[in-house]
């Protein structure tokens, strides 16, 4: 009866949240995968089991035939078994990443967080360039905040979040997980984007919070000229103020790449430290309706997903 629920909680899982897997390129598979998903499980296992047997492990086909037989499995004990056998086997494969992927999702489903975390590192660590990277840290978001390490998942996040800016959906997912983020913590001013920045940063926050990169950064962005206070205006005490945060990523140079492409636009920009990731934030705004039209139009100027954060 357990296996049963964890065979239905895995399989719940993966339909709500499926893995832009490789496809199988020998129609033989194509079709057994189509059986299965069409409700003739023992077909399409019988018909995987006959194409392994006659295959032998150093042709290329191999895994693939052997990740397509986890695909097909009848139980969860079968399907990670032949993930694990993959990625222990044929770990230079082009599967063994789709198969850390679903290994991950699976010890998800199970509420085997360390055993997904094991995953998750080794996928970074083995597939730095796998195209699966994006959705891998939707799973290491959820994995970290249940297992109460919420640096961790805002790390994995923000990258998720830079590398599936063509996804949509994904972005949407990521970016929802990020909220929890934004609302953790208190923040420190990093970089700003000229003497007008600058000025903002040293009245509102104590040296003593800045690290010396900060203040080298502060003075030698002054190639840019000072932004018109009209254009900046100062919350009352006690009000909060609106900004537009327009990435946030684990890599500083990226945040500062960032920066300098909002710059030109004539805002207040502003890279703080939180959580271990940096996060551009730029304009200032009394009201989150503003704030808010203002996203609207920094998205079609800098692409990406901008969305509103408000700062005491």
């Amino acid at each position: 009866m357990r296996l049963l629920r964890i065979v239905a909680a895995v399989a719940a899982l993966l339909a709500a949240r499926a893995v832009a897997a490789t496809a199988q390129t020998d129609p033989r598979l194509v079709a057994a995968v189509q059986e299965a998903q069409e409700g003739q499980g023992d077909s399409a296992r019988a018909t995987v089991s006959r194409l392994l047997q006659a295959t032998p492990p150093t042709d290329t086909l191999y895994p693939q035939i052997l990740y397509t037989e986890a695909m097909v499995a009848g139980s969860a004990g079968e399907m990670q078994r032949d993930l694990q056998r993959i990625t222990v086997e044929f770990a230079t494969s082009d599967w063994a990443d789709d198969a850390l992927l679903r290994l991950v999702q699976m010890d998800y489903a199970t509420r085997n967080f360390a055993g997904a975390a094991r995953n998750l590192e080794r996928l970074k660590v083995d597939f730095p360039a796998s195209p699966l990277m994006a959705q891998a840290a939707y799973w290491a978001g959820r994995t970290y905040f249940d297992s109460n390490q919420p640096q961790l998942a805002c790390r994995w996040l923000a990258d998720g979040m830079a590398q599936s800016s063509t996804n949509v959906e994904l972005q949407n997912q990521l970016g929802y997980l990020y909220q929890r983020c934004d609302l953790r913590g208190d923040s420190t001013a990093l970089a700003s984007g000229g003497p007008g920045d600058s000025t903002r940063a040293d009245s509102t926050r104590a040296d003593s919070t800045r690290t010396d990169s900060t203040r080298k950064d502060s003075t030698t962005a002054g190639s840019n000229p000072p932004v018109p206070s009209a254009s900046r205006p100062t919350a009352a005490p006690g009000k909060a103020v609106y900004r537009v945060q327009i990435v946030a990523i684990g890599s500083r140079k990226a945040a500062e790449a960032a920066a300098r492409k909002a710059r030109p636009l004539g805002l207040t920009v502003l890279t703080i430290q939180q959580n271990g990731l940096y996060k551009v934030r730029v304009g200032e705004y009394p009201t989150r309706e503003a704030a808010q039209t203002a996203a609207s139009s920094l998205k079609a100027k800098l692409g990406g997903r901008p969305f509103v954060v408000s700062e005491p």
